[in-house]
């Protein structure tokens, strides 16, 4: 009845109320206030719940990171736990938040915005994959705050091939040729959640991993899939030894990956 109502209404008033219709709300970030720009059901019931969905990645970033540390956070979505890092520590963590989705990324720079964060997190339009090059980034969907697309091939969680909605055009880049194009610090920390390429995103950070620099990273990987065994190989290959795995608590919303889990791994003393 809301939409058939506002679509009685003149171009102009539309518009106009469109540009004053705000939705902020405050994520369950308890030791701090962060604030979240919400256009989406998934936004309200999913995104601000995000500590309660992965606790024990809201905890390693609390007892992990450290004043001065350089996280990437890849696949940041709209960007809850690169807030959580850059408000956990003040702003002494200097976050690089990848998000090649311009839905996810509009609402990602919003929220920097919101939480007065443009000195601690650095928003990136990119994608991650094993090679430099312009690739296309399938779409599930075209909702603030959604997932499961898919960069190259437009192949779901299960591998199975699906007709995306839309395709765009996105630069992508090896990690290593980032880093070094770009002359940025390399990562102390960094999560993955990518819905798929994580293995690829890995090998194109070969020379990252060769140094020392790395003391923790969080992927999701989704068990039972060959996929899952080449990251869990390549990082112990490189000194990073597995403490733990989690399942994110989705609560109510259905989620459709009944095997994931965030994997974390600590660089071995």
């Amino acid at each position: 009845m809301a939409r058939i109502l506002l679509a009685l209404l003149p171009g102009t008033a539309m518009a106009i109320l469109k540009e004053n219709l705000k939705l902020v709300e405050r994520m369950d970030y308890t030791p701090q206030p962060i604030l979240l720009n919400i256009e989406s059901r998934i936004e309200h019931d999913i995104r601000i719940r995000s500590c309660a969905k992965e606790p024990e990645t809201v905890q390693w970033i609390e007892e992990s990171f450290k004043s001065g540390d350089v996280f990437y956070d890849i696949g940041a979505n709209v960007g809850v736990y690169s807030l959580v890092a850059a408000k956990a520590n003040s702003g002494g963590v200097l976050v690089y938040a990848f998000e090649p989705a311009f839905i996810n990324y509009s609402q990602l720079c919003q929220n920097i915005y919101l939480n007065s964060l443009s000195d601690s997190i650095i928003p990136l339009p990119i994608a991650l994959s094993s090679e430099t090059c312009i690739d296309s980034l399938n779409y599930q969907n075209l909702i603030p705050g959604g997932a499961l697309h898919a960069l190259g091939q437009a192949t779901d969680y299960k591998d199975d091939f699906f007709e995306p909605i839309f395709q765009q055009k996105t630069l992508g880049y090896r990690l290593d040729d980032f880093v070094r194009l770009f002359d940025i610090k390399p990562p102390n920390h960094i999560k993955i959640d990518v819905d798929g390429i994580e293995a690829a995103i890995l090998m194109g950070a070969e020379d990252i991993f060769k140094g020392s620099s790395i003391r923790s990273i969080l992927v999701e990987v989704e068990e039972g899939r060959p996929e899952t065994t080449e990251v869990v190989e390549f990082l112990e290959s490189r000194g990073l030894k597995f403490r733990s795995k989690h399942s994110p608590n989705f609560g109510i919303w259905p989620e459709p990956y009944t095997k994931a889990y965030n994997y974390i791994f600590d660089r071995k003393t």
